[in-house]
């Protein structure tokens, strides 16, 4: 498992409370959604974005989190960063969502964090057979993005997707959100949404001798 801490930017996918850009198909496949069930080797998830932007690198996260009643700030959170998939298997089923000056990343979880995943579901549920009916839990993504240039005015919208398992298809989560728009904290958009630029240098930097 690979921690990380929380960004400026997190473009949470499995938020339902963002009702205005769920589509109402999604929210009613997703109401008996149970995260202690869903096989973290099948879960895709899938974010489309302006040729001008992608997710940063290791920015795009699996999180997992459930609380009982009455210790909410007793809360476990666990985060894994995804690993993007090229796979025929996993893409094709997105061609008919690409568009014009937009790009579909698509991820899965890491083999290598998947032993761990299935140990807190594991946990997850024993504390559910413990208090049942009162333990609640988050099952989410959320993507770090950086801008290659310059971003053109007006809206920056985003789409996700995601893939519970091998017989469903992908479900559009967040439909054409923009970003400039969502932004909900005092730094600019631009700052928030940096250049690519600033993590190559990072990457070089760490293999310079």
């Amino acid at each position: 498992m690979r921690p990380h801490p929380p960004s400026a930017l997190s473009i949470v996918a499995l938020v339902l409370s963002a009702c205005g850009h769920v589509p109402v198909s999604t929210i009613w496949a997703l109401r008996n959604l149970d995260a202690i069930t869903l096989d973290p080797a099948l879960l895709r998830a899938a974010v489309r974005v302006p040729d001008t932007l992608q997710p940063q690198p290791d920015g795009v996260k699996l999180e997992i989190g459930w609380w009982r009643d009455g210790e909410e700030d007793r809360k476990h959170n666990a985060k894994f960063v995804l690993q993007e998939t090229t796979s025929a298997d996993d893409t094709a089923p997105l061609v008919f969502e690409r568009k014009a000056g937009m790009r579909v990343y698509v991820y899965r979880v890491d083999p290598a964090d998947i032993p761990g995943i299935r140990a807190l579901q594991a946990q997850a549920k024993d504390e559910k057979a413990k208090n049942p009916g009162k333990t609640h839990g988050t099952f989410g993504f959320g993507a770090d993005a950086c801008r290659k240039g310059q971003l053109a005015e007006g809206p920056v919208l985003m789409t996700t997707f995601l893939r519970l398992d091998s017989e469903r298809g992908y479900l559009p989560v967040v439909k054409d959100l923009d970003l400039r728009t969502a932004v909900t904290t005092d730094k600019s958009f631009d700052e928030l949404v940096p250049p690519c630029e600033k993590f190559a240098n990072r990457v070089k930097s760490k293999v310079d001798p």
